[in-house]
């Protein structure tokens, strides 16, 4: 089956949707479909976008040039892609996450469509061109990352009501033994390393990191990811503490060395997160880092709120906690680090949850599968 895959992410980037649209293509190219992903971008940059997420080029990556001009994402991007679709093989199934380009793509084809979103509509513009793709004959399914996500999009978008849904969370990539990272470890080799990789804006947990380090002297505790203005911020807020490290950035496909080097994780989001965009997302998220966690098989400290309840399960995957009481978090590392065969215990439950529902693999092969049941 030809697959293309429409998105509206600028690649390479550091946001999670160029990680989820990327493995996501190869997961369907290796259940042995022909995948065609359209995305923003340089097309000289290709083979440099597969090195960094650590992908074989086993799909076609098509990359039209971010254009400059305000709006041009939303007018002149889906021109440009429903163009080069045209000018290649018509696919069997249009998939995809961006509600213009595919609006624009699929009247240059009369394959099926399958629309996967990861929060409401914000703009009135996004919601009548997702209204509209809903309310087409040939739309087949949409996909939401939590339950949580559909259960608003039944009960908010009249035209989705009644058309087919699943729910698929997002995913990561199991680990076999990733090399040690690049460069010198920061900190002291005897004490405990705790880690977070994500973003550092509003929510997403940076705030309990910092509180941690001071709670916990006796631990190193460790950021990865973060723009450099957030960096920057952070540093300043968070001057004197030796035994906090912030590392940056690092390519997405050096995340599970450094996650190898934890002794435990921390998912610590406030109920109210904000995105890259500055939108709430708490009430919808699906965190790719949760995923890498349980698949790095290390023990997890997660924040209590629905969005993680979801997909964890208190004292089997992570010990759930109350997001924001510092010295809860504390009192729960001290007690998982005293006890080295229960965190074993914690981090190897995780490994097999993951390896059984969270693969990108698996992900590929349910949402596949659900379409076909409904073609048939």
């Amino acid at each position: 089956m030809r697959i293309s895959y429409v998105a509206g992410t600028a690649l390479p980037s550091r946001v999670a949707s160029a990680v989820n649209v990327l493995k996501m293509c190869r997961a369907f190219a290796k259940a042995g479909h022909q995948v065609t992903l359209y995305a923003r971008g340089r097309q000289a940059d290709a083979p440099s976008i597969f090195a960094a997420y650590g992908i074989e080029p086993c799909f076609d990556l098509v990359l039209r040039a971010p254009p400059t001009l305000p709006l041009a994402k939303n007018l002149l991007y889906p021109l440009l892609v429903a163009r080069a679709m045209a000018s290649r093989p018509p696919p069997d199934l249009i998939y995809g996450r961006h509600a213009y380009a595919l609006a624009c793509a699929i009247g240059r084809s009369a394959a099926p469509l399958a629309y996967e979103t990861h929060a409401l509509p914000l703009r009135r513009a996004r919601r009548l061109a997702e209204s509209w793709l809903f309310r087409q004959p040939r739309f087949a399914l949409l996909v939401a990352i939590s339950r949580a996500l559909a259960e608003d999009y039944a009960a908010g978008i009249p035209a989705q009501a009644g058309r087919p849904v699943m729910v698929a969370h997002d995913g990561a990539d199991p680990v076999a033994d990733p090399a040690p990272p690049p460069g010198s470890w920061p900190g002291r080799p005897s004490a405990p390393q705790l880690g977070y990789v994500g973003h550092l804006y509003p929510g997403k947990g940076m705030e309990m990191v910092a509180a941690l380090a001071e709670a916990l002297p006796e631990c190193d505790l460790h950021a990865v990811g973060g723009t450099e203005k957030d960096l920057a911020s952070w540093r300043a807020r968070c001057a004197g503490r030796a035994n906090l490290h912030l590392h940056g950035y690092v390519p997405h496909a050096l995340v599970p060395s450094y996650l190898a080097r934890f002794d435990l994780l921390l998912a610590p989001p406030a109920p109210s997160v904000a995105s890259a965009a500055g939108r709430e997302i708490g009430r919808w998220m699906s965190p790719l880092k949760l995923f890498e966690y349980m698949a790095a098989g290390k023990p997890i400290l997660a924040s209590d709120i629905p969005a993680l309840r979801e997909i964890l399960r208190d004292g089997e995957t992570a010990l759930l906690l109350p997001p924001g009481e510092t010295g809860a978090w504390a009192a729960a590392a001290r007690a998982l680090l005293a006890d080295t065969s229960g965190a074993a215990a914690l981090g190897d439950q995780a490994r097999a949850a993951f390896l059984a529902t969270y693969t990108w693999d698996a992900r590929a092969t349910r949402i596949l599968a659900r379409l076909q049941d409904l073609a048939a």
